[in-house]
């Protein structure tokens, strides 16, 4: 069995199909095929979140891709040519993309997102119902957030992190305070942004909550029972109850875990070591990060 650090160094070992350029295509992107196609008909456009390292979403994707998805890795920030910000990040990446897809022939594209990819997936799959028929939240929010950089530590920016057709979407304030965040990182011994993020959740506008209902498709969410991050929890319960509320009518599953970081991923990076409970629970989290993998493939072979 690999250990963390063995899994740490873990390299890109496919090659995509197919390469995506911004002038060429109007997305950046890698187009990963199986070399057994167990979910014809499908495919799968994977984003990271706001980490920006678009080589771990690839990554990412090639676990799946080697259980028989065909998925698409699309960087949408922090690659040259696109923002390098969280400042009205364009939407219509994730469009051009699926258009891309649907053309060769895959009926039904689904979203996977984590973090700042999960709200991006989230968003994008209320924009798009006509297009996207799946969407897998991983760490989610329940709102379109403030535009911000990471310079010389983060800086909030007047407007949206993300905008559509040219104009940016409703956007919930934050409470960014570097006393907040100090404190709370030392207290949880990790990288702790939640003091931002819990008063937008609980009480953002009508207008900058995600119009989830509107997803046309079943809805997967999957996080940690407490998110150091941001309060991934919380958002997943708002999530839950709109939809109920709003009579969704496709399915919405929700999985917690109590050994888990704001990097449920099946691949370990060398940045969970910012969080706790990785730190502490390694393996317990490595087995939550592997258990998060699997009922996601399960979701897409049985309820997509």
């Amino acid at each position: 069995m690999k250990t963390n650090a063995e899994r740490a160094q873990e390299r890109l070992t496919l090659t995509p199909k197919t390469e995506f350029t911004l002038k060429k295509d109007g997305f950046i992107g890698a187009l990963y095929r199986p070399e057994r196609d167990e979910y014809p008909g499908k495919a799968v456009i994977m984003f990271g979140g706001s980490d920006g390292i678009y080589n771990l979403t690839k990554l990412v994707a090639e676990q799946y891709v080697k259980r028989g998805m065909t998925v698409l890795a699309l960087a949408y920030w922090n690659e040259p040519g696109l923002p390098d910000g969280f400042e009205k990040v364009p939407v219509d990446s994730v469009e051009k993309a699926v258009l891309w897809l649907r053309g060769q022939g895959f009926e039904k594209v689904g979203l996977w997102g984590i973090s700042m990819g999960a709200e991006l997936a989230l968003l994008a799959g209320s924009l798009m119902p006509e297009l996207i028929s799946c969407v897998t939240a991983v760490c989610p929010t329940n709102i379109c957030g403030q535009g911000f950089v990471k310079k010389k530590g983060i800086q909030q920016l007047e407007c949206s992190a993300f905008s559509w057709r040219g104009k940016e979407l409703p956007w919930a304030r934050l409470k960014a305070s570097k006393s907040a965040i100090l404190r709370d990182s030392l207290r949880e011994r990790s990288v702790c942004l939640r003091s931002c993020y819990e008063d937008a959740v609980q009480n953002a506008p009508e207008e900058a909550q995600i119009k989830v209902e509107n997803i046309g498709g079943p809805v997967l969410l999957l996080y940690p029972e407490h998110d150091a991050m941001w309060p991934s929890e919380m958002s997943a319960e708002k999530i839950r109850v709109r939809l109920k509320e709003k009579n969704f009518s496709y399915p919405c599953k929700c999985v917690s875990y109590k050994y888990a970081s704001h990097m449920l991923v099946p691949v370990k990076s060398r940045s969970t070591v910012m969080f706790r409970v990785e730190r502490k629970y390694s393996e317990k989290c490595w087995e939550s990060d592997m258990d998060a993998f699997e009922k996601t493939l399960a979701f897409w072979k049985e309820v997509w």
